[in-house]
Order: C-alpha cells, then sequence, then structure tokens
C-alpha cells in the first residue's frame, strides 16, 4: 500500500510538473501569451546630506528595478468584438526571501472592437502614459524623470508642511477607454471612484489625455484632476503638453508641465516643470540624456530643483541589454525630492533631509521574455 501511494506521489509531481513547463505552449494556442521582464542593477549612490549622524552618505547596493511577470490575452467574441485580459506582478529577484509577487502592476480585463477599447482594473493613467515616449528608464530606477516631473516636492518652509503629490500614477479601481488609432491620432480617459466618498470629500479621479505619433512626430495633451486630496473642497491638478522630433534612429522632445495643489482652503499653489530629453540608436548601442527642471511651489522660495541622467546601452539581441547610467539631483534650500527612496538603510537618508544633493551609478541588465 505504501508503494502504491508514494507511486501515486510521484505521478502527482510529474503531472504538476508537465502542466506548469506545457503552461505557455497551451497559452499560446488559447490567444494568450507568458511574458515579463528582468531589470537588476549594481548602484552606488550618495546623498551630501542626512538626517541622522548614523546614516551613511554612500552606499553599495543591488536594486531590482520594477522586475515583473505577467499573462495576457484576448478572445474572439461576436459582432467584431474581442475580450481582452492581462495579470501583471511585480517581482524582485535581487531582495527577495519572501514574498515571491510585491505589487500588482498593469492588470485588467475588457472589451476591444472598432469603437475603441475599454477595461476595468489596475492602470497606468493618460496622463503618466503621454510621458513614457520621453522615458528613458521605464518609470522605474534611481535615474528616471519621473522623479522629478509629474510631482510637487514635500517641503516644509516656516513650519508648513505641503504634502508631496505625484501625478505619475498606475490607479487602481479604474475604468478606461481608449479611441481606435485614427491615422495617428488616439484620446484616452480614466475614471477612479471614491468607494470611501463621505458627505464633505469625494476624492475621484480623472485623467486623460490626447496623443498624435507619425514617423517624424509625437505631440500629447494631457490633464488630471483630482478633487478633495490634499485639502477638502480644493483640486489637485495637473496638466502637461509634449513634443518630440523623431529621426532615424533618434529622437528629441520636449515637455512643458503646470501642477497645482490646493494647500489650503481657498488657496492654490502652483508649480511649473520642464523637460528636455533625447535619445539615438546606432548598431546594437543606444545613448539616452535628459534634463528636467521644477520650479518654486508657489510663493515657496528655494522650493525648486533640477536632475540629468545619462544612460548607455548595449543590445546583444532584441531581449537582453546591458546597461549604465549615471544621476544628478539637486535640490534647492527647501525642496525634498528624492531620486534615492525614502528609508534611511540602504537609500543613505533620502527624503528626510531637504536641500540634498543625490548621484547614482549603476551598471545593470535587463532581458526580456
Amino acid at each position: 500500500m505504501q508503494r502504491i501511494i508514494t507511486k501515486q506521489k510521484k505521478l502527482i509531481v510529474v503531472a504538476l510538473a508537465a502542466a506548469v513547463f506545457s503552461a505557455p505552449a497551451l497559452a499560446e494556442t488559447g490567444n494568450a501569451s507568458v511574458y515579463g521582464k528582468i531589470n537588476v542593477d549594481f548602484e552606488s549612490v550618495s546623498n551630501d546630506k542626512v538626517s541622522a549622524a548614523t546614516t551613511a552618505l554612500g552606499v553599495e547596493r543591488i536594486q531590482s528595478n520594477a522586475s515583473r511577470f505577467g499573462v495576457k490575452g484576448s478572445a474572439v467574441l461576436d459582432e467584431g468584438l474581442a475580450a481582452i485580459w492581462q495579470l501583471e506582478v511585480q517581482v524582485d529577484p535581487a531582495n527577495g526571501g519572501g514574498t515571491p509577487f510585491n505589487g500588482t502592476r498593469n492588470s485588467n480585463v475588457g472589451l476591444k472592437g472598432n469603437f475603441g477599447t475599454v477595461f476595468l482594473g489596475t492602470w497606468d493613467t493618460p496622463y503618466k502614459l503621454a510621458h513614457n515616449k520621453l522615458e528613458l528608464f521605464d518609470n522605474a530606477t534611481i535615474f528616471t524623470a519621473t522623479s522629478m516631473v509629474g510631482r510637487t516636492g514635500a517641503n516644509n518652509t516656516a513650519n508648513i508642511t505641503v504634502t508631496a503629490v505625484n501625478f505619475n500614477t498606475r490607479q487602481s479601481s479604474v475604468v478606461q477607454y481608449w479611441s481606435p488609432n485614427m491615422s495617428g491620432l488616439q484620446g484616452m480617459i480614466s475614471y477612479s471612484p471614491d468607494s470611501g466618498e463621505t458627505t464633505t470629500t469625494k476624492k475621484m479621479k480623472l485623467s486623460l489625455s490626447g496623443t498624435y505619433e507619425n514617423d517624424m512626430l509625437y505631440g500629447a495633451l494631457a490633464y488630471e484632476n483630482r478633487p478633495d486630496q490634499t485639502t477638502a473642497g480644493m483640486n489637485d491638478q495637473a496638466g502637461r503638453v509634449i513634443g518630440a522630433y523623431k529621426f532615424g534612429s533618434g529622437l528629441i522632445g520636449l515637455m512643458y508641465e503646470h501642477l497645482s495643489v490646493g494647500s489650503a482652503v481657498a488657496t492654490t499653489e502652483t508649480q511649473r516643470s520642464w523637460e528636455l530629453a533625447a535619445n539615438y540608436k546606432f548598431e546594437k548601442s543606444t545613448i539616452g540624456a535628459f534634463y528636467a527642471n521644477n520650479g518654486n511651489l508657489g510663493t515657496r522660495v528655494n522650493t525648486s530643483a533640477d536632475m540629468y541622467s545619462l544612460r548607455y546601452g548595449y543590445n546583444y539581441d532584441k531581449r537582453t541589454e546591458l546597461y549604465s547610467a549615471w544621476t544628478r539631483l539637486r535640490n534647492d534650500a527647501n525642496a525634498n525630492y528624492s531620486t534615492l527612496g525614502t528609508t534611511a538603510i540602504g537609500t543613505v537618508g533620502a527624503g528626510t533631509t531637504k536641500g540634498t544633493t543625490q548621484t547614482g551609478f549603476g551598471i545593470g541588465i535587463i532581458h526580456s521574455f
């Protein structure tokens, strides 16, 4: 009897292994596919100011940069419709040891047809997506421009704290509509309701964009509105305009942005930002750079900051790239933007001290499948 049970267990193990290793092939035949990206680098980072005497001014570390695993697919329905779906999670191959998945990424279920695409789930907002054409670092890593653009820096002037607002968001509990692509022109809109609505606040989020792209040009207008977020009865709002020129294997683009935060009743503070970015591919190599500048928040002096990053990548093939990058973010005396993180341990105190200058250098590898 014991031999029979042992044999049955072995058969179960073999069956499970066969199911797992044959899943991609089965998925492909069912209009579904498995995909992912592993992005890990070795970094040396530094900060010229820290909040505690025992915190290091510089450290070395190995980071996973939004590595991910996903499954997506579609199914043909009646009347020209298709069902679409995607489940994507973030993974950390560098600093694991605990939970295998550490966050939900873009995941949805919806319908696609001649009318466009509509879906429910968790997804990047149209406001965030509009910037992706200029983004050199996949909105991840310490080198990304989204450490600056789309953000107001948490700062404290005259003992008044202003909440940091980040408009580069992946919104949960969202419904989105994407129009069909009409000769390069496309519109997107997303709405996230407030399930915790009260008699005094309704913190819904509305984001929309219009983009145009052809072989030479890319242009985008995007807007986002968040009522009652920072202060009840006031709106946090963002608007950006983006233009890019594509030449051969290169691109150069410019973004201008206007942010406003309802910091108190009947008080709105505004901030203007801009970014210049460029990249160029030659043979198997890619080079890129950007410069971003955020102005003062409202009338608060010394709350501006600037940042620039440089990147070089060597593509062994379409799936594997070895890269190196360098970045510098400089805060004015009352600004507190951070590219290194918010926890003192391993991130040299970033996010805890005003007026810092933060730098970082990294060498990494990306493999997509």
